[in-house]
């Protein structure tokens, strides 16, 4: 399989991965890692694992499409034989991964549940002073089967006897970026775009000429317009959700990120959002009626 990687991610220094203390007390435990400012993508993993623990069936090419990636063509196919894993470690380690794929050391652990492979991806940042990253990986149930291929650990977490091969790998969160490493991609759902924003005398513009095409629709004119439309679109799609889920999704569809501020999310929220449903110490959101 060819992959085409984009340059290696520059660290200037290592992520800091103190919890948010602030705001897990102000109702947002989901948003325990959050930066103090901007984000980072590796959080990805957090909003897939909060779709989990609410349906218990997430759609993998949706979360993709929100997070302004292709879609795979191989979940669609695998339909519920696709079994998806996650695997956390560091981006020098996931930039060799990418290209030869996971190394079978006494076991390969993968896991379900992102947040655990999440829990990796810090230590292993932190532990070699790199950036952090998160594999995920996509299998069919029915070539694999376990105590043959692997043993559960816990319920959660599947320990491999062998290595996989870079073709399982079907993106990468890197701290900058998610990354679509699928050999072929899905016609729908289509990736949901990127709005592109410039500085200019201190002030966000966006880069086409207003007003700027949000989809069949809908325009905006400025970055007000578009967070409010986004967070429509976000809710409207999930019904309710987490404030993970919506601060992934606007990081993922905006460039800069450094455009769009935490309280500007939270402030668009609380317009929007009339009714707000605490969720295990989380604030769910949906669209006022």
């Amino acid at each position: 399989m060819t992959m085409k990687l984009h340059p290696p991610f520059e660290f200037e220094k290592k992520t800091d991965w103190r919890p948010n203390q602030k705001l897990v007390h102000s109702g947002f435990k989901d948003l325990k890692y959050l930066p103090r400012t901007g984000w980072n993508a590796t959080l990805a993993a957090y909003a897939y694992a909060t779709r989990r623990d609410m349906t218990r069936s997430p759609d993998l090419n949706l979360w993709a499409a929100m997070h302004n990636c292709p879609a795979s063509a191989r979940y669609e196919e695998l339909g519920d034989d696709a079994i998806v894993l996650w695997h956390g470690t560091s981006s020098t380690r996931a930039e060799k991964i990418a290209e030869f794929g996971l190394f079978h050391k006494r076991g390969l652990w993968t896991t379900l549940n992102p947040q655990i492979a999440h829990g990796y991806t810090r230590g292993r940042s932190n532990a070699y002073g790199a950036g952090s990253a998160t594999v995920v990986l996509l299998l069919d149930r029915r070539t694999i089967q376990e105590g043959e291929h692997y043993d559960h650990d816990s319920p959660e977490i599947l320990r491999f006897r062998c290595g996989m091969p870079p073709e399982v790998i079907e993106y990468i969160l890197w701290d900058d970026r998610i990354e679509f490493l699928g050999e072929q991609r899905a016609k729908q759902p289509r990736p949901w775009g990127t709005a592109r924003f410039k500085k200019i005398d201190g002030r966000w513009y966006p880069r086409s000429q207003p007003p700027v095409r949000f989809d069949d629709e809908h325009a905006y004119s400025d970055k007000e317009e578009w967070l409010q439309i986004s967070i429509q679109q976000i809710l409207s799609t999930l019904e309710s959700a987490l404030a993970i889920e919506v601060f992934s999704s606007l990081y993922a569809t905006m460039h800069p990120w450094e455009a769009l501020t935490h309280e500007e999310i939270f402030k668009t929220l609380d317009v929007l959002c009339g009714g707000v449903q605490q969720r295990r110490r989380s604030k769910q959101f949906s669209l006022t009626d």
